[in-house]
């Protein structure tokens, strides 16, 4: 089995997972996609990305704290997970852990429908509204994304983490003079939020040197956020870069 993710959440690289799955079946595995970060950002088609399952959180496009492992039914007749004997042997019920959250499935149907408005122009079915959707929140977002990429460049004291030339909308950075954590506090005075540390994402902190002493602060633009709120986070770190410069005087 041949696991990777297909948006990384701390840097936003995005793997070519269609090339990566035609290697991994190539040699007979199987591949199973982290699509948690990527699935909120663009339209996702299971069957073009190759993956034989793919793995995505509701939480993550405005839906509650439920997660899907999404996979063709066929696949998941081939697996025969530990279970208890009296529930059942049916697909997919054999891999559920027992009576789901009715409300959650009701959020997350919501959340659906709140994708499938996100773009007024589109007709269709619902599965064709979120994709227009999605396909619009992904250019709305990355034009909001570049503002913020430009941005962090143009301040001297901002170390930004990662530029792979096919990202997610998310960005990891340390201003100078101030640890991960204590940025992350005076932004959140100033009405920001945005989180600081290594996101769970250990190995690739660990191997850049910084996990050890805080990781760094993460910014992800989604389609509720605005052109505005990122120039207030720019102006914010300019100003928190002067006052750390003059404390240090």
């Amino acid at each position: 089995l041949v696991a990777v993710t297909a948006g990384s959440n701390a840097i936003g690289t995005v793997p070519d997972v269609a090339a990566i799955a035609k290697s991994a079946h190539a040699a007979g595995a199987l591949v199973c996609v982290d699509g948690v970060h990527s699935v909120p950002h663009g339209p996702t088609d299971l069957a073009s990305t190759g993956a034989d399952f793919l793995v995505t959180s509701a939480y993550k496009w405005s839906g509650p704290h439920l997660a899907a492992m999404v996979a063709d039914p066929a696949r998941w007749e081939s697996l025969r997970p530990a279970k208890l004997v009296p529930s059942s042997d049916a697909v997919p019920d054999r891999f559920e852990a027992g009576t789901p959250s009715f409300p959650l499935l009701a959020g997350v149907a919501a959340a659906v429908d709140h994708l499938a408005g996100l773009d007024p122009t589109a007709t269709g079915d619902r599965r064709e509204r979120v994709r227009a959707g999605l396909a619009a929140a992904q250019a709305y977002e990355e034009r909001l994304f570049d503002r913020l990429l430009a941005g962090l460049a143009d301040n001297d004291a901002v170390t930004v983490y990662g530029a792979a030339a096919r990202r997610c909308p998310t960005v990891s950075f340390r201003l100078a003079g101030w640890s991960p954590a204590g940025l992350a506090a005076a932004l959140g005075e100033a009405g920001l939020c945005l989180s600081a540390g290594d996101y769970y994402a250990y190995e690739y902190f660990q191997a850049m040197g910084l996990r050890a002493d805080g990781g760094a602060v993460r910014a992800s633009v989604y389609h509720y956020n605005t052109a505005d709120e990122v120039d207030r986070l720019l102006a914010e770190l300019d100003t928190l870069a002067r006052r750390r410069e003059t404390m240090g005087r």
